[in-house]
């Protein structure tokens, strides 16, 4: 996995290194019940490790997890402080996906910085330079911060949908 950089920020692989940065994002009580099929908070750090050396594993020359690093912002204290990510994204039904999310998860100590739209931007840079012709993020009902992420990236909203990862979230979509 390669690093993005941008004016702000850091975008790479994470680390074992970075386990207890995970665990305090994945953990976080105002981010854990946002995130995944069957939100669930984030036990402690080893199961944070596992976490962050799943995402390594399933990175490649487009998709993946990036850790979120703010160089040089001292008013966010976490680092890394996030993710942004590309994975195919899964349907309901089992039946094959070639539908890409794009997706993001901050420390709500980085939050109202513009940190997830800057990443998630570059990220959709990135897959129209790969061909894609097309992002979904899938929310959950009221996600106001990453609804408000989808529209400031120019997603347009689909609605409520149950066809990804067996649960009900709100599609968006931008075509690239």
């Amino acid at each position: 996995m390669d690093q993005i950089v941008t004016s702000r920020l850091l975008l790479r692989a994470w680390t074992d290194a970075d386990a207890e940065a995970a665990y305090a994002v994945l953990s976080h009580d105002e981010v854990w019940p946002w995130l995944g099929a069957e939100p669930r908070r984030c036990p402690d750090v080893a199961a944070a490790r596992r976490t962050t050396q799943r995402w390594t594993a399933m990175a490649d020359v487009v998709l993946g997890v990036w850790a979120i690093e703010t160089p040089g912002a001292s008013d966010v204290a976490l680092q890394p402080c996030g993710s942004v990510l590309l994975l195919t994204l899964p349907r309901s039904d089992g039946s094959e996906s070639d539908a890409v999310e794009i997706g993001w998860h901050l420390h709500p100590s980085a939050w109202g910085r513009g940190i997830a739209t800057e990443g998630a931007a570059v990220l959709v840079e990135r897959a129209r330079a790969a061909g894609l012709s097309r992002l979904h993020a899938v929310v959950r009902p009221g996600n106001a911060r990453s609804l408000a992420v989808c529209d400031r990236l120019g997603m347009i909203r689909l609605g409520e949908t149950d066809a990804w990862y067996g649960t009900e979230f709100v599609d968006h979509v931008l075509e690239l």
